[in-house]
């Protein structure tokens, strides 16, 4: 504990800290389920950074979100203020959001616009670039912070070349586990993969995000944008393949499609054959290929290049992925979509988490843990712990309700008005705001509907595709009702809401999570759970159920965030107590089943 950042180490804290400790110093892996509180980020970065310090390796912190980077970093300043040593962090985003051209650069080429004051004509760093460097690197910037300071060099490749004197390398999932994207990092880095020490933060998310790095789609739209692409560049014969294409694929899905049926799974030779019917499938490759070559000259991305990339990755394996043909909505628009999608998130995890020196994943909700072990392809001496929750069990109140669910054959409209008026009696009881996290979009404006009849509260609903700008927006009106306030959040369980919010104080009282947040039953949730089956004999579970749990878990930790709030959380479905569903929820969870649920959260408050 020679660089732990803080005066004191908390109790459950200890015990992660030498549990990550005793992982890093035998080159094992560590999965933690850390509840909220027990100050995850210091336990782990510490013993890592030791490392670094003992045995010059490097530390990747990785997140699903750019907002969860600044917490690394002012683990590190805090670190270096306390134990007088110098540690230098990058913060790494996405090129697009560093490296982007104003308008009077469109056009120029396909450089960064500030390729030159950057680079020599040797590729080598200027003196310019190499004082912004010198005098960045050691302040802990996120990297939009960098870009703000950087107005003549670009933010993006100073940020790359930093890596190779980092100590500690802040990213999102994709910058190391892309294999791609971490072959240009640690190339950058002048790094190898056994010499890192991987700290995976919010790991719940690593299978589903890491399954999506290797999934593709072809839509309909894409291909129109293609055409006018093409058009707009001269490439008239291209833009005669693009229409047979789009022409093709729809009666490509007049045949496997009925009236009935809005997604059907389709194999390798589909494609290939309707493209081949007109022209070489390899062919059409090399064609995309050529005209994205021109487009990017002037713009920073290509719809040709996306079909090219679609269609190079659609002749790869066929085990851990499906090949599907659906109708989809978009804006209120009907078009057809083909998808190649990854089953397996071993094919993106298992390699660099075994490879890397240590690897250590955390979560809130990481249970059960022999689950993500399994998911990951983590090996056998991987350690497993769960810690309990720091705050005391009297500030937290958690029932269930045994009358209501959202079960399909049961979910009708009177189970929509039951739902409305167990919400509205209960808000009656809790002296502050409310959040209630739903299972589906859809079901949530079914039981809105009915509320709006039954509350005299104010409602704040999450809408499908709101932008960034919208959701704070939303969140700042509820949060200025303070916390003796009358508002209610209404957001889905696996949406902007259910996950990565704080509330702070007594911000939000209680929360009420409807019925069981399932993922919907769609053709590639299927073929998820029956390849989960044939490998690990738990798809239901592995693919389906446990899934859902653990986002209903996420949603209801937007309640209780610090030792000194109180609060109530309401899972409102017979399911919680089914013992298959209970071994997702933590063990020092003590949940009471009741009827009437604003009488124990009355005499809770």
């Amino acid at each position: 504990m020679k660089l732990f950042p803080f005066k004191e180490v908390r109790e459950k804290q200890e015990d992660l800290l030498e549990d990550t400790e005793k992982a890093v110093k035998e080159g094992k892996s560590i999965v933690a389920h850390a509840p909220t509180g027990i100050g995850k980020t210091a336990a782990t970065l510490t013993p890592a950074l030791e490392q670094v310090v003992e045995d010059d390796e490097k530390v990747f912190f990785l997140t699903p979100r750019h907002s969860q980077h600044q917490i690394a970093l002012e683990t590190v300043k805090e670190m270096e203020k306390r134990h007088d040593i110098d540690i230098v962090s990058v913060d790494l985003i996405g090129k697009n959001h560093l490296c982007e051209a104003d308008a009077s650069t469109i056009g120029s080429g396909p450089d960064c616009p500030r390729h030159d004051e950057t680079f020599t004509s040797d590729h080598e760093l200027t003196d310019k670039a190499r004082a912004k460097m010198k005098e960045l690197k050691k302040q802990h910037l996120t990297a939009e912070e960098v870009k703000e300071r950087c107005s003549e060099v670009c933010p993006y490749h100073l940020s790359m070349q930093m890596t190779e004197e980092a100590d500690l390398v802040i990213g999102d999932y994709f910058h190391v586990f892309h294999p791609g994207v971490r072959e240009v990092v640690m190339e950058k880095a002048d790094f190898d993969l056994q010499d890192a020490i991987l700290v995976v933060d919010e790991a719940h998310n690593l299978p589903d995000r890491t399954r999506s790095l290797f999934s593709y789609s072809l839509s309909i739209p894409t291909i129109d944008r293609a055409m006018t692409e093409a058009e707009k560049f001269g490439y008239y014969p291209e833009e005669g393949k693009l229409e047979q294409l789009k022409d093709n694929i729809r009666q490509l899905a007049m045949d496997e499609l009925s009236r009935q049926e809005h997604e059907e799974t389709i194999e390798k030779k589909d494609l290939v054959e309707i493209i081949d019917s007109f022209n070489s499938f390899k062919e059409m490759i090399i064609d995309m290929d050529a005209v994205a070559d021109e487009v990017e000259e002037e713009q920073e991305q290509s719809y040709c290049r996306q079909i090219s990339e679609f269609l190079d990755n659609w002749e790869g394996d066929d085990r851990g992925f499906v090949r599907a043909i659906k109708r989809v909505r978009n804006s209120g628009n009907r078009h057809i979509q083909i998808r190649y999608s990854c089953l397996d998130p071993q094919l993106s995890t298992k390699k660099p988490l075994n490879k890397s020196h240590s690897s250590i994943l955390m979560s809130a909700t990481l249970q059960p843990q022999d689950m993500y072990v399994d998911l990951l392809g983590l090996s056998g001496d991987t350690y497993t712990r769960e810690y309990s929750s720091p705050f005391p069990s009297e500030n937290e109140l958690d029932l269930v309700i045994p009358t209501l669910t959202t079960k399909y054959e049961e979910r009708d409209d009177s189970m929509v008005q039951k739902y409305a008026w167990y919400l509205s009696k209960s808000f009656e009881s809790v002296p502050g705001n409310c959040g209630v996290f739903f299972p589906s979009y859809s079901f949530m404006q079914e039981v809105a509907e009915q509320l709006e009849q039954h509350t005299s509260r104010t409602l704040f609903m999450e809408r499908r595709g709101m932008n960034k700008s919208e959701k704070q927006e939303m969140l700042d009106d509820f949060a200025s009702l303070g916390e003796s306030g009358n508002g209610v959040l209404l957001g889905v369980a696996a949406g902007s809401f259910g996950e990565g919010i704080d509330f702070p104080g007594d911000a939000m009282k209680g929360v009420f999570i409807v019925g069981l947040p399932l993922q919907r039953p769609d053709l590639e949730t299927k073929e998820l759970i029956d390849f989960l089956d044939e490998k690990f004999g738990r798809g239901w579970d592995y693919g389906y159920s446990f899934p859902a749990m653990n986002r209903a878990v996420q949603a209801a930790g937007r309640c209780i965030r610090s030792e000194d709030d109180r609060g109530v959380i309401v899972y409102m479905d017979k399911r919680y107590n089914w013992s298959n569903y209970r071994k997702v929820i933590p063990e020092d969870k003590d949940l009471t089943e009741t009827r009437a649920p604003w009488k124990e959260i009355g005499e809770f408050f």
